[in-house]
């Protein structure tokens, strides 16, 4: 018993070293990460300060052209957007930048979608582990997925268990990755005719089978959107909730209802929706596909949104 009881210390101190220099080795890869959505988190969590910041998913890294919203309004501008993620990414992103410095000015870019049941958009939030030991208060976000996730950072190789792929991949391809516009990354591409087809498709089909009707609310979602802008309001910060340009005209529908009457509670809180904007709705030349609009409609949109912030602001 005594000399399995050492073996087995002698093999839990192996493990132990094993994870920590892995864990470290895992670790200089990805914060060496120059280009790709690596780096822009971590420069969103780690750095981000300037006086405007846009939120949102990747609808808001396609959408909203920085260097527009700069010169446009004279202040500096980041969009911390990120591909995939929905309202708990954007309240954890806020803690961490707010408590480095507030904004004078946020752009939460927002869709009816995200308050739909699902735990995809807790899952997504793994995405914020490796930075976890740095910036504590992410955890308890990461624990609306699971309420095992602060004993899992005892090792130091789970937080980039699933980043090595696209850092390796990131790393040896650097130079083939677009560099990015503080934040924004805009779609260089317009719908073909084959695309146009699908696109078509898919609205009918949506239109058909009511979906937005089907679909349960999060209330969990909810809760966090309501900590967003309260966050905001308690800073002073105008903020501006929009709904950015959607291809086909968003169905009216209680989540959209819901949304505008939570914001409304909120002073210093103003809702934009251009959902059913003509100038965008079936325009498909401005759109990359279903959901994104190419250069040309975010710049297009993003002027348009200028203008209406300077006489708001």
């Amino acid at each position: 018993m005594t000399l399995f009881l050492k073996r087995l210390f002698i093999f839990i101190i192996a493990l132990i070293v094993i994870d920590q220099v892995i864990g470290f080795l895992l670790s200089q890869l990805y914060f060496h990460q120059q280009r790709g959505q690596f780096a822009e988190t971590t420069y969103a969590v780690d750095s981000a300060n300037q006086d405007i910041i846009v939120f949102g998913s990747s609808r808001a890294v396609r959408h909203y052209s920085t260097s527009i919203l700069s010169n446009s309004l004279g202040k500096s501008c980041y969009n911390v957007g990120r591909d995939g993620q929905m309202i708990p990414y954007y309240a954890a992103l806020e803690d961490v930048i707010f408590n480095r410095k507030k904004p004078s000015m946020v752009i939460l870019d927002i869709n009816t979608w995200e308050f739909y049941v699902g735990a995809s958009k807790y899952e997504k939030l793994s995405i914020l582990l490796p930075y976890c030991h740095k910036h504590p208060e992410l955890i308890k976000y990461l624990e609306a997925a699971n309420p095992f996730e602060r004993y899992k950072l005892f090792s130091a190789i789970y937080p980039y268990n699933s980043t090595l792929f696209i850092a390796a991949n990131n790393k040896l391809f650097e130079n083939d990755i677009p560099k990015d516009e503080n934040g924004y990354d805009p779609l260089n591409r317009k719908l073909d005719a084959a695309g146009i087809a699908y696109t078509k498709k898919i609205i009918a089909q949506a239109k058909s089978e009511s979906l937005m009707k089907q679909a349960k609310t999060d209330t969990l979602a909810l809760k966090f959107y309501k900590q967003f802008l309260q966050k905001c309001v308690d800073n002073n910060i105008p903020t501006y909730v929009v709904i950015s340009p959607t291809l086909a005209p968003e169905f009216p529908n209680e989540r959209k209802d819901r949304l505008l009457a939570i914001t409304k509670s909120f002073p210093t809180v103003t809702f934009l929706d251009y959902s059913s904007d003509s100038n965008y709705n079936n325009h498909f030349e401005k759109f990359a596909d279903y959901f994104h609009l190419n250069r040309e409609g975010s710049e297009e949109f993003t002027k348009e949104l200028v203008n209406r912030l300077a006489k708001l602001h």
